[in-house]
């Protein structure tokens, strides 16, 4: 997903999330291998990006008249929902700020000014998803090779290294650097070319996009999670063999 969305995840009418109680007995088994998806899965958008907004909204306060911050950021929100899904991400930041200062007139400071303070504090606030360093830990301990597979460009190397991670990935493949995107199936092929030979069908990509992530790691042959920050309110996982909230759920269901 891209590094610029808006935390709230909608419901998307159709298929019921499944837990594990509703997961056949080979998901007790460890993976071979596990592929993540990296912005909205190995961290939370909810996380993070209130704090760059609220940052944003405080040094741009005379532009917005007296709105609260909850009503900037929900209007941020809705330009997100509205990015034209063909859009790069250069091009995702520039009509992100050309909507804002639409919006508001009195926004200052040049786009590229403002897409470099958006950059630099989401680095200062990166923090990884509860669970995801134990979980890379016990895939490291039992030798289970792990990779990152993004929809995105080399800033996402930026934001992993400040998560300070105690692991490291096998792979790090990032779309706009290797010409292919998720859910193209080719994307897959080159990470698994990188890691090494494993067991496809045991073989797991978690992401938070059902497009891209679940339908991608379908098309590559592995079982799939959808990773969100309400669970239980996703209707439809795009055909995910499972829906969680949160990494501790597989380390107990992997590892025990």
């Amino acid at each position: 997903m891209s590094i610029l969305a808006i935390p709230a995840i909608p419901a998307i009418p159709g298929q019921m999330c499944l837990s594990f109680a509703m997961i056949n007995q080979s998901w007790q088994n460890p993976p071979s291998c596990v592929l993540f998806d990296f912005d909205g899965t190995m961290y939370s958008f909810s996380d993070v990006y209130p704090h760059v907004w609220l940052r944003f909204y405080n040094e741009q306060l005379p532009a917005f008249r007296g709105l609260e911050f909850q009503a900037v950021y929900d209007r941020i929100g809705d330009i997100f929902a509205s990015f034209p899904r063909e859009l790069d991400v250069e091009q995702e930041h520039e009509f992100l700020f050309d909507e804002i200062k639409r919006i508001w007139p009195g926004v200052s400071e040049t786009n590229e000014r403002l897409i470099s303070d958006y950059q630099s504090r989401s680095l200062e606030f990166m923090t990884p998803r509860p669970g995801l360093d134990e979980l890379l830990g016990r895939l490291d301990a039992q030798k289970i090779p792990w990779g990152i597979v993004s929809n995105h460009d080399g800033r996402n190397r930026h934001k992993l290294a400040a998560m300070e991670l105690r692991s490291q990935p096998a792979t790090f493949m990032l779309s706009v650097e290797v010409g292919v995107w998720k859910p193209d199936s080719r994307i897959f092929e080159m990470a698994f070319e990188e890691i090494g030979p494993v067991d496809r069908a045991a073989a797991v990509m978690i992401g938070d996009t059902p497009w891209a992530d679940i339908a991608g790691g379908r098309a590559a042959g592995m079982r799939t999670v959808l990773m969100s920050d309400e669970p239980h309110a996703v209707t439809d996982n795009g055909g995910a063999d499972l829906t969680i909230g949160g990494f501790e759920e597989l380390q107990a269901h992997w590892f025990g």
